[in-house]
């Protein structure tokens, strides 16, 4: 009797809190990415300093419909580790 009590009790909540897990998971292997334009203003550079630090592989870019793309997570990381730079020798 009491285990069926908190059968019934834990089911909804376990499955709620799998669901959630698996919405939030979701989001995270959804594939961010930052046009050329939105990367040179988040990294306060023109398009010749992208260009630039793509040929170097600071950042690595992709061609998609005659767009230029950048990984979001990518960029988001170089910067906070400080592997681009506005000025560099």
């Amino acid at each position: 009797m009491i285990r069926g009590f908190f059968s019934n009790l834990l089911k909804p909540i376990i499955a709620e809190a799998i669901a959630e897990a698996g919405a939030i998971q979701a989001q995270k292997s959804e594939k961010r990415y930052y046009t050329r334009e939105e990367a040179c203003k988040k990294l306060k550079i023109g398009t010749t300093t992208f260009y630039r630090l793509a040929k170097k592989g600071k950042i690595t870019i992709l061609k998609l419909e005659g767009k230029t793309l950048v990984d979001a997570d990518e960029l988001d990381e170089a910067i906070e580790t400080k592997a681009v730079f506005r000025y560099q020798h």
